[in-house]
Parts: structure tokens; sequence; C-alpha cells
């Protein structure tokens, strides 16, 4: 009779000691800046919202009781919701068509989608500035309808139009990436079993793409709360939103306790809003959808014409930004009266516009290579942590990503005030850095999970040298990651705008603040010139790195 065998239940899997030590090594100076650069400077604005001018609730007493700050905040998170409500009924139909078009029909809706975040956030609004002034194209087209001379700039409707239209990738892509998971034979079986396509699509395809409806509802309802550049631009005083409030409070009253107390509630609300948007999304499982098909579904010609005005609302301000650069006349007017090179001779031989050039150059370079280095660390660190660390690390990671960006402006300008790195370069450097080290870690911990783990242990079982293996193996694995992450800190530092108006001074001014200066304080047609040239310094990286991308993967086929 055969001995009884006695069989225990395996305990969990867990990453080797000798694994998880290096993972931490590589993260400790990814975490470490951003302690210092982010973590720090926002609880010294909650400290400051107890204590300045004195200590209390007396910031946070005033904000729900002073008049014109109710209504401010009020008036914030209509704007926020309606962008976010209406961007989403924009977003849907152009989003379900992706699903249903052919490659090379998907390929360009999708390259339409990423036109405006190759496009300046800058030159986006200048654009749009252009287009709805008094005898603008807008109300031209609102005359010609019958609606007699509107005026929209300055007006909230003004800054929702612009936010909405620079918030609509934000919304197409989360909601494109939940439909395509869909198996759209299950509206197919609804329909089999009696019920009409209308109530099919309601009833199976509406529940299963919520989850990426609520998550691009949710984000552009959270970024919108911190919008500053667009409300300053086409709104006015009269109608101001909580962010123009606080650059008000802590640059011109110095406020820092009132300012703070308006970014926590800010921060608080984001919390919120991201916290019931994932409970409510829920989890959508089993439902996966097959290979996709290489041949279109039926697409009705009016899903075809809807995809086409969207399309055209996307890529509306580049069309207006590059003629208007070759303007000959001193005023904003579309389409220009006559054409010269003037305005891009005055951007390169002007002392200032050059001298804003070659900081942004100077600081977008820097942080790129501070935020590559941080982030790709960081990445390879969290591939070699425990699932229990991992997630909390890489959320911690990418928190610079949630908290509102006037936040973070305050935030940085606080600490920067007192430790004399306001109106440096070095200052917004390191303040970029911390905001662009998250697009590193996404990029290179999305390049880590396609790679095959194996690898590295063959070229160690072949006698290589962990130096070498890495070198030779997994380097050029992951180095498109590495390069993506690296041209999107880049562009991330190039583009952004209020953390460097709240440090500029007369040495330190990048481009984006110059163009912002010269249409809020001077009114020099220049801008125009410098919003093509932001579209070709934040487009060409990017589309170099895809390019780059693209031809690594086809050598890996071969």
């Amino acid at each position: 009779m055969a001995a009884p065998t006695i069989t225990r239940e395996a305990p969990p899997r867990r990453v080797p000691a000798r694994r998880t030590r290096p993972g931490w090594l590589l993260l400790l100076p990814a975490l470490v800046a951003l302690v210092i650069l982010f973590v720090v400077p926002l609880v010294n604005v909650v400290v400051d919202s107890f204590t300045e001018p004195s200590a209390g609730l007396g910031n946070y007493t005033s904000l729900f009781t002073d008049g014109y700050t109710l209504k401010v905040l009020g008036r914030t998170l209509v704007v926020a919701f309606t962008v976010a409500v209406v961007g989403g009924l924009l977003a849907f139909p152009y989003a379900y068509a992706m699903t249903l078009a052919g490659p090379m029909m998907r390929a360009v809706l999708v390259t339409v989608v990423l036109v405006p975040f190759w496009t300046s956030m800058l030159a986006r609004n200048f654009a749009w500035l252009v287009l709805m002034q008094d005898g603008g194209v807008v109300q031209d087209i609102l005359r010609f309808l019958g609606f007699g001379n509107v005026t929209l700039l300055g007006t909230t409707l003004a800054v929702g139009i612009s936010m909405t239209q620079v918030l609509l990738p934000f919304l197409v892509l989360p909601m494109y990436t939940a439909m395509e998971q869909i198996d759209g034979r299950l509206v197919a079986a609804g329909q089999s079993l009696g019920a009409p396509k209308y109530r099919a699509f309601r009833r199976v395809y509406l529940p299963l793409a919520r989850p990426g409806v609520l998550a691009g509802m949710s984000l552009a309802f959270v970024l919108a709360l911190g919008f500053y550049v667009t409300p300053a631009l086409l709104g006015s005083t009269r109608n101001a939103m909580i962010a123009q409030v606080i650059n008000v409070r802590t640059k011109e009253l110095l406020d820092f306790g009132g300012a703070g107390a308006m970014g926590m509630f800010l921060f608080v609300v984001t919390l919120v809003v991201l916290g019931l948007s994932r409970r409510m999304a829920g989890a959508v499982t089993g439902l996966v959808a097959p290979a996709r098909s290489e041949k279109a579904s039926e697409v009705r010609p009016w899903l075809r014409i809807y995809t086409t005005v969207v399309g055209f609302l996307l890529v509306a301000p580049t069309l207006v930004v590059i003629p208007m650069s070759f303007s000959s006349t001193q005023t904003f007017r579309f389409p220009p009266q006559g054409w010269s090179l003037r305005w891009y001779h005055e951007l390169f031989t002007s002392p200032e516009w050059v001298a804003s050039i070659l900081n942004s150059l100077q600081v977008g370079f820097f942080t790129a290579l501070l935020a590559t280095l941080l982030g790709t660390a960081a990445a390879f660190g969290l591939a070699r942590l425990s699932s229990r660390w991992r997630g909390p690390v890489n959320g911690f990671l990418l928190s610079p990503m949630i908290v509102p960006h006037i936040l973070v402006a305050l935030a940085v300008f606080s600490v920067a005030l007192r430790l004399g790195l306001n109106g440096t370069l070095i200052g917004i450097i390191l303040a970029h850095t911390a905001l662009a080290v998250p697009f590193v870690v996404i990029a290179v911990t999305a390049r880590l999970q396609g790679m095959d783990g194996r690898l590295t242990g063959v070229a160690a079982s072949l006698g290589a040298h962990p130096v070498n293996a890495f070198r030779r193996v997994t380097l050029p694995l992951v180095l498109p990651g590495i390069l993506s992450g690296a041209v999107l800190a880049f562009v991330t530092s190039l583009d952004e705008v209020v953390i460097a108006l709240f440090l500029q001074a007369p040495g330190a001014i990048t481009l984006p603040v110059q163009m912002f200066n010269s249409v809020t304080v001077q009114i020099d047609p220049t801008i125009s010139a410098a919003s093509s040239l932001m579209v070709v310094l934040v487009s060409v990286p990017i589309l170099f790195a895809q390019i780059a991308g693209a031809r690594r993967g086809n050598r890996g086929k071969r």
C-alpha cells in the first residue's frame, strides 16, 4: 500500500528581498524629488491656509460665507460641469465612430484627436480669441444665422467653448478605449432576442461603455476646475473663475492663506469626483471584444457628417494660427488682409522674444533630462516591487497629474519666494520636473510591461554579466519608451504657462509667458508667429518619437 501523501497549500508568491531592495533603491531618487518638489509645497499651502494671517479656520469660513467668493466657486463648478457634460455628448458619437471605422479611417480619426495635443495651449486660446472677437468669424456666422451682433469675447460662454474644445481629446480617448473592448456581437444578440436596435444599444452597449464615459467626463471636470489661461484670455474680471482669484490673491495681495483655502477646496473636489467616478464606473470583465476585423462596420451618413464636424472643431485652432502668422497687418484679424513675414522677422530679431525662446528651450532640455533620469529609474524600480507596494507607489508617482494646476503653481510660488528661487530658471526647471516625471513613468512602464522578462534570464544563462545584459538586451527594448517619455517631458515643460507665470521675472520669462503677456499686456501681433513656432516645437518632437518607435517596432518584427 502506497504511503499517503500530504499536500499543503502553496504560500502566496513573494518577490525575493534581493529583488525588491534594488527596486526601492531605484525608486528613491524620484520619491525624494517628488516629496521635496511636490509634497512639501502642498503641505506648506495647507499650513498657510490654517495659519495665515492668523491661526484658525477663518480662511475656510470666509470661503463659504463671502458672497463674491461663493459666486466664483459656484461659477467655476457650473462651468466645469457644463464643459464635462457638453464635451461628453460631443465626444461619445466620435469615439463610437472610431470603433466602427476601418483601419485607415480609424487612423485618420485618431490623428485628428491627437492634433490638439500637438498644438500649444496658448496657441489654441489665441486662435479662439481671434475667432470670437468682435467682427470675427464666429460673430459673422452668428449674424448670418440671424442671431445679430452677439458679443462672445469676455463672456463665460466664450470660456466654455474654448475649454470644451481643448478638453475634447481627454474625453474621446478614454471613451474609445472602453468601447474598443466591447464585443459588438452583444448588441446583435440583444436584437436577435427581439429588442429594437436603439433599445439593445441603450440596455447593452451604453452600460458597457459607462466606465470610459465616466472616466473621460470626470477627467475633463477635474482639469476644467484648475484652468487659468483660458478664463484669463477669453473671459473677464466680471465672470472670473477660481483660478483667476487665486492668482490675484497670491501675486497681488500676498494672501497665501485665503488662496490656499481655495486651492484645497479644489483639491478636495478633485478627489471626491475621481473617487465617485471610479466607484460608479465599476468593473466590466468577461466582455472583451474578439480580435478586431480589418473590415469596417457600417457607419451611417449622419455619423460621418458628425465626425467631420467634430474633427473640424478639433483642428480649427491650428488652421487659424498658421495663416495668422503670415498676416501683414497689426490687428488680430482672420482671415489675414495681406501676407508678410514681418512677424517672423520680429520674433527672431526682438531681444525679448529671442530670450524667451532660448529660456524655454533651456528649461525644456533640463526638465526632460532630470525627469527622464528620475522617471526611468522609478519605472524600473516599480517593476521590481511586490504587487502590494506597486499600486500605492505608482499612485504617488502619478499624483502630480491629478492635482489642479493652479494649486501646484500656488504651492511652488509660495515655497520659491521663501527659498529665493522666484524669478529664476532653476525654480521653473524644478517645478516642471515634478510635473513631467509622471509622463516618463507612464511611458517607460508601458514599455516594460510589453517586454518579455525572460530575455534577461536567457542572457544571464549564456554567461552575460548583468550590466551587459541590461545594455545589450533590456535597454534597446525599453529605449523607445524612454525616448517617448523624454519627448513628453520636454513638451510638457515647453507648453506649461501657469507655473512659469507665477515664477516669472525679467530674466526668467519663457516663450508661453511672453505670448501670454503679448496679449494681456501689450497686444503684440508677434504672438501669431510665436504660436506657429510653438505648434512646430510641440508637434515635431512627438511626430519624431512616433516615427522612431514605429521603425523600431518594424525592425523587431523582422
